[in-house]
């Protein structure tokens, strides 16, 4: 069943006034919305499927599913998807989260926290984690209950932001990397922002992310998709869109120094990307 977008996208206005104002501008607001309405799961089933393909009839999770723009897309493609949502932001409006989202498709989403997923172990092909580990409070433990549903064979798809960039996605202002929550409080509010969201968020860095993941220790690979993107591009396997990208294609080829050069411009690279992608694989074969 296709929505009816008018619609959808007034319930999206709505709901994001009730729990976004004095957090994000109107106009960020009305940008946002139409991004919603027009989501699609494409970008993070193609990055999952090269490496680990997946077929119709598979099951997904999406944890933190927000209005459910993902599983959605995921139910057109014939994939059994669900998604669970906490609805932290709602302050007691008349929309939430959840509420959209089981609209949209019912019997496809439950309340519930990623820190206690009730769902049974090995129960999905692929959990999606997007823009989810910056507002939780123990990232470890709900990374650990994403894997634990995962099927031997499963994969786990994982995106956030990027906190050294000198951006805040949520709010949407400049900011410095890492900035203390002291100092960002008082900033917010200068801005004439509410700064409500910020106590709920925990940076996330390449590093930290990474490590994190890893802890979950053998029986799960883990790939920076970010990086493995940068490295194909140096060795000639996809065409950078920008003149300094080129240009570093053709320093990682300079010979003798060419590795280094590459593994310098990476961390560059990293340090301004906006947003972090990883994969953990899990080992096995799925009994599907």
């Amino acid at each position: 069943m296709i929505e009816a977008e008018a619609p959808l996208r007034e319930r999206l206005l709505e709901y994001r006034r009730e729990n976004w104002s004095g957090i994000q501008t109107p106009e960020w607001q009305e940008r946002i919305v139409d991004g919603l309405v027009r989501a699609d799961a494409a970008d993070v089933l193609d990055a999952v499927g090269a490496y680990r393909p997946l077929a119709p009839g598979d099951r997904i999770l999406d944890v933190g599913c927000g209005v459910g723009s993902f599983v959605v897309g995921c139910a057109r493609r014939g994939f059994r998807a669900l998604g669970i949502e906490p609805d932290r932001i709602g302050r007691g409006s008349r929309r939430t989260a959840i509420g959209i989202a089981a609209c949209r498709r019912p019997g496809a989403f439950v309340a519930g926290v990623g820190e206690a997923l009730p769902f049974p172990a090995a129960a999905f092909d692929l959990v999606v984690l997007r823009h989810v580990l910056e507002h939780v409070r123990d990232q470890g433990l709900v990374v650990r209950e994403a894997a634990r549903v995962l099927r031997p064979g499963g994969a786990l798809y994982l995106a956030c932001p990027n906190y050294l960039r000198f951006w805040e996605p949520h709010y949407k202002v400049v900011w410095l990397p890492l900035l203390p929550k002291v100092a960002g409080r008082a900033y917010l509010r200068l801005r004439g922002r509410d700064p409500v969201m910020l106590g709920q968020l925990t940076y996330t860095t390449s590093r930290t992310v990474a490590a994190t993941l890893r802890r979950l220790g053998p029986g799960h690979e883990v790939i920076d998709l970010n990086r493995e993107r940068f490295a194909a591009k140096c060795r000639g396997d996809g065409t950078f869109a920008s003149r300094r990208g080129r240009l570093a294609r053709r320093l990682a080829g300079t010979p003798g120094v060419g590795e280094w050069l590459a593994a310098g411009m990476l961390a560059a690279w990293r340090a301004v990307s906006p947003g972090l992608e990883f994969l953990v694989l899990k080992s096995g074969r799925s009994a599907r």
